[in-house]
């Protein structure tokens, strides 16, 4: 009786499945389903955007052309969200998730490559990440995932007066 309540239970289950699928296409890749186009023209004037120029909201970032945009934008994010996503445009997504773990992550743990910084959740995914840093970068990239720019080092300037502490 269990036997044939099984075989009755999983014939159900295998047709339902089947019957699912009729009337539309699974061929689409998951690939395809993320395909990003960048962002290259500010939403708010319509100029080249600077990486260096965005605003951050509910993980999403979204660049501008000028400072003159920043307010703008911060007025009203969802709106220019909007028009971007209209035409087409993937926003770009904060890093929010440890490319290794899955976890949270935490500002104070990362790795910087290739001009890029990387967050991780822990010191243990460091060693991982650091093997393998280009693949990770490819796949949050291709996720639309934007990653922070590694700092510029700052520039030491010979512009003092006092020569107190060392010798020129």
């Amino acid at each position: 009786m269990k036997m044939a309540l099984l075989m009755a239970v999983s014939g159900i289950v295998l047709t339902t499945g089947a019957l699912a699928r009729d009337g539309h296409d699974h061929s689409e890749t998951a690939e395809a389903k993320t395909n990003v186009v960048v962002q290259t023209t500010c939403p708010v004037m319509g100029g080249k955007i600077k990486q260096d120029l965005y605003v951050d909201h509910e993980g999403k970032r979204v660049y501008v052309c000028c400072k003159g945009c920043i307010a703008k934008l911060q007025k009203d994010p969802l709106k220019y969200i909007a028009k971007m996503e209209a035409e087409g445009v993937t926003v770009a997504k904060v890093q929010t998730l440890c490319p290794v773990m899955g976890g949270k992550i935490k500002k104070e743990h990362y790795l910087d490559h290739d001009g890029k910084r990387i967050y991780v959740c822990c010191p243990g995914c460091l060693k991982k990440l650091a093997a393998e840093a280009a693949q990770y970068i490819r796949t949050m990239e291709k996720e639309g995932i934007t990653l922070d720019s590694t700092p510029k080092p700052m520039k030491h300037e010979d512009k003092h007066d006092s020569h107190q502490g060392h010798n020129h």
